[in-house]
Parts: structure tokens; C-alpha cells; sequence
């Protein structure tokens, strides 16, 4: 099998993630992977065209017009159709400039929709976000998770603060609900309560209260993990996840997570995390007073989510697709 893959040089860190690691799999399987740049003509030689890096904002692109061979897209969300813009956006003109793309990309997918073979997305939520986004029909729907990188396990080298840590990870963006993790963090009684780290790029703010640590440089993946492994628990209460890559690499690391009960983190999480209404305050607070002084829930927390986490892999998603993709050849393409 030949697969086209657009490939794109800007793109979200976790679309990159998937493009690269996806791609490498189908290759250790056998098929051959054609890697095509927007602008430049899809290879001649492809059987089929993959587009791995849509999300609400992205116009589909418009070559996929004069594609005669079957198509492929991914869906990595469609946030921008779900939240309201003060939730995705530092400021109105963010705001206003994302709303054009909306707008742009719905108009797109009345066309897109229609002649892609098949939509993969990220989870069954994005799925259900996608159809009500899109009205794309629910046959052509196939979700399937990201997997997690091999750096990511309990084994290895842990980050040892001078006191214990939470630790809150993500590229700043106001979904990622940092302001009410800090205020949480803030109302817990200052003596005894373990410190805060917060890795986070792009998060400009000053912060005053004791015991917080703001890092705002990128770390690599192994230095990730160390962080995660040594860290009393890892804080995602996110508005609005369509996968969420790190709930995965902290339970891989052993380290006990408390997420939100809503959008994708369920369903990604399963029964290996405390979930929490992301929006309260008070509900992220007693989170964390109940974690750091219960050292049995978080040896429960921590073997639960590393069952979980073992049944994402790459090598696993990659196979789904490869599926996907044989599935719609033996159909000739027909959508």
C-alpha cells in the first residue's frame, strides 16, 4: 500500500506527534509512506491520500477538490465549535480572527465532508464533536487514540523538588483552566500543603503565592518524565480536551492524575483518575487536599493508571489505521 500523507511544517505539537509516529509505524508494516508538502502535487504512485492534521479552525484544503483517489482526514477536534471564545482566547481580536476561520472552515467541510472516504478522529468524543460540527454521518466515523511515547514509564530517573509536588503541564492556553488551578492551589492551608510546579510556555502572568514554581521552557520528553514520576499528583482539569495527550504519559509515569469530568478526559482516563468538575474552584482544591494526604489513594491511583496506560501504543494506532485504510481501498474508494 502507497499512502500520501500531507505533511505540513507548522503544525499543533500533538498533530506532529501523531503525523510522525503513525507514519513510522505503517512503514515497520510494510507500506510505504509518501510524504507530500501543501502546494506540491500528491505522488502519482499513491493509492490512497491521507490529510492527518484538521482541526475546528483548519479549512479543509482545497486540492482535495481535484483528488481522484480516496481520501483519508483526521480530526483532531473541533474546540472552536464547543467552548465560548473566552475560554480560547487571551483577547478579543484572537477571538475575532478565529471566528473568521470558523466560519471559513464550516463552509469547506460542506464539500470536504462529502467526498472524504472516511474521518478519523481522536477519540469518541471528538467523534460526536465532529458529527455536530460537521454533520459528518456517522459511518464515516471511525475513532481511533494516539498511543504514547516509549520515554514515558514508571522506570527511571524522578524529579526530586526540596518539597513534594503537584505538577500541571501544557502549552498555555486558557482551556487549560492554569488561573483556577493557581486560586485552588492558593485556598489550601499553606503549612504542610506540597508545592505547585507548573510547566507551562506561553503563561505570562505573575504569580505571588507561595510554594508555586512557574517554568516556562520547553522540557525534552525524558525530562518530562521526570517530572511526572516524582510528582505527588498531575493537575489537567482542562475545559476542553478532544484526546489529551499528557492524562496518558502521566499514568504511563506512575503518576496519579486528577482530570476533568468532562469532554475526552473520561473517557481517556477511564476509572484511573479523580475526576473533577474543571470549572469549581473548590472541587480542584479538595481534589488535592484529598491526594496529598491519602498515600493509599495514590498507590491505588498510580497501578490503575498504569494498567491503563498500557493499552495505548502507537504501534496500536497505527494498525487501526492501516485498517481504516485497507477497509476503504477494498471499497474502491466509494464514500
Amino acid at each position: 500500500m502507497k499512502i500520501a500523507v500531507l505533511t505540513r511544517r507548522q503544525d499543533a505539537f500533538s498533530m506532529v506527534i501523531c503525523r510522525e509516529q503513525v507514519a513510522a509505524e505503517l512503514r515497520r508494516a510494510g507500506a510505504a509512506v509518501l510524504p507530500f508538502a501543501p502546494g506540491e502535487p500528491v505522488p502519482a504512485e499513491a493509492d490512497l491520500v491521507w490529510e492527518p492534521s484538521l482541526s475546528g479552525n483548519r479549512t479543509p484544503p482545497a486540492l482535495f477538490r481535484r483528488v481522484e483517489r480516496p481520501f483519508i482526514a483526521t480530526v483532531h477536534g473541533a474546540v472552536f465549535h464547543t467552548l465560548p471564545w473566552r475560554e480560547l482566547h487571551a483577547s478579543w481580536r484572537g477571538a475575532a480572527v478565529s471566528q473568521l476561520r470558523t466560519w471559513r472552515t464550516l463552509r469547506a467541510w460542506r464539500w470536504f465532508g462529502e467526498r472524504a472516504a472516511a474521518v478519523a478522529t481522536v477519540s469518541h468524543y471528538a467523534a460526536a464533536e465532529a458529527a455536530a460540527a460537521f454533520g459528518i454521518p456517522s459511518h464515516k466515523l471511525h475513532p481511533i487514540y494516539h498511543g504514547v511515547d516509549p520515554v514515558f514509564t514508571a522506570e527511571g530517573r524522578k524529579e526530586m523538588g526540596e518539597r513534594p509536588y503537584f505538577l500541571q503541564i501544557a502549552q498555555y492556553r486558557p482551556k487549560k483552566n492554569v488561573d483556577r488551578v493557581i486560586e485552588a492551589y492558593g485556598r489550601l492551608p499553606q503549612n504542610g500543603r506540597p508545592d505547585l510546579i507548573l510547566i507551562m510556555p506561553g503563561y505570562t502572568k505573575k504569580i505571588s503565592i507561595p510554594g508555586i514554581r512557574l517554568i516556562r521552557e520547553k522540557q525534552t520528553p525524558a525530562e518530562l518524565a521526570a517530572w511526572y514520576r516524582g510528582a505527588v499528583g498531575f493537575l489537567f482539569p482542562s475545559l476542553h480536551e478532544s484526546f489529551g495527550m499528557p492524562l496518558v504519559e502521566a499514568m504511563a509515569c506512575g503518576c496519579p492524575v486528577i482530570t476533568a469530568n468532562a469532554a475526552a478526559c473520561p473517557e481517556i482516563v477511564g476509572d484511573a483518575a479523580l475526576l473533577i468538575n474543571p470549572r469549581s474552584v473548590d472541587a480542584i482544591r479538595g481534589a488535592m487536599a484529598k491526594l496529598s494526604a491519602d498515600a493509599a489513594l495514590q498507590q491505588n491511583l498510580r497501578q490503575r493508571g498504569l494498567a491503563r496506560a498500557a493499552q495505548f501504543s502507537w504501534q496500536k494506532s497505527a494498525q487501526a489505521y492501516l485498517d481504516l485504510f485497507e477497509r476503504v481501498l477494498a471499497k474502491g474508494g466509494k464514500r
